[in-house]
């Protein structure tokens, strides 16, 4: 199978070599020996990874993620996994595509809910909290995080945190490991990364876990969830709801509005 890998910025390929080859890796170490993945970016939105914190910036650059995630059920990928853990336009690509649509916090956040009774969630800037709390809320599953301070964040300096993407990431994983001892002394038994930008450098390095506390890359549970999406759907199976709040317009519809709002 063939799955577009999206990520949630302008990062051309040129200037993050470094990130793309570490994001390569980690979907080789769990990806199916016959699955392609291809890693996109979002060529003409936001080139910074901060900007993607604020509220209004955040949905003007969905928009755009999602006029390019539009583009992979054309190309004949199989799939989306998303790579970035606010699941920017996620929902509203699948409920305009036949082809699964997954988002790396939603499925990392029910999958720590399987794994543990209360998880933490350690994000990559203070920026980027509220945000992630309110993934929290809008699933309902509050209750499944710990009580204090359910989502924390790296506390580098933003330069040294910018540097993790030219390939230096041990003062990011150094950081992780004391917020992570942190969540875990507070209850967290499972503790998700929040950010993609260096989940996959704990993965590679083969940090699975502190202290016995499993920990969650979302980069490689959306991969694997898109997968076994891909092969409910071959065996006929539906992928995703089409009718109440994601009412899916028929194919005339669809097209319509395409052409509408400029997508085609």
């Amino acid at each position: 199978m063939k799955i577009w890998c999206q990520l949630p910025i302008s990062m051309p390929r040129s200037s993050y070599k470094s990130y793309y080859e570490l994001l390569q890796k980690d979907y080789d170490l769990i990806k199916r020996p016959d699955t392609e993945t291809v890693i996109r970016d979002v060529p003409q939105e936001l080139s910074s990874p901060g900007l993607v914190a604020y509220f209004g910036l955040k949905q003007a650059n969905n928009c755009e993620i999602l006029k390019v995630m539009l583009q992979a059920e054309r190309e004949g990928f199989d799939a989306i996994a998303g790579a970035c853990f606010s699941d920017g336009a996620i929902k509203a690509a699948a409920s305009l595509m036949d082809i699964p649509v997954i988002g790396p916090g939603e499925t990392s956040m029910y999958l720590a809910k399987m794994m543990g009774a209360r998880f933490a969630i350690i994000d990559s800037g203070t920026n980027s909290v509220p945000g992630t709390e309110s993934q929290i809320d809008a699933l309902k599953i509050r209750s499944s995080a710990i009580d204090y301070k359910p989502v924390r964040h790296l506390t580098l300096d933003a330069a040294v945190f910018s540097n993790c993407l030219s390939g230096d990431y041990d003062p990011v994983i150094e950081n992780f490991r004391e917020i992570a001892q942190n969540c875990i002394k507070d209850g967290a038994d499972v503790l998700i990364v929040g950010c993609g930008l260096f989940s996959p450098a704990l993965t590679v390095r083969n940090i699975r876990d502190i202290d016995g506390v499993p920990i969650i890359d979302p980069m490689q549970v959306s991969l694997k969830f898109a997968e076994m999406m891909v092969d409910f759907k071959a065996q006929g199976l539906p992928v995703i709801s089409q009718k109440g709040l994601f009412l899916k317009p028929g194919r005339e519809d669809i097209q319509t509005g395409f052409k509408s709002l400029g997508l085609v």
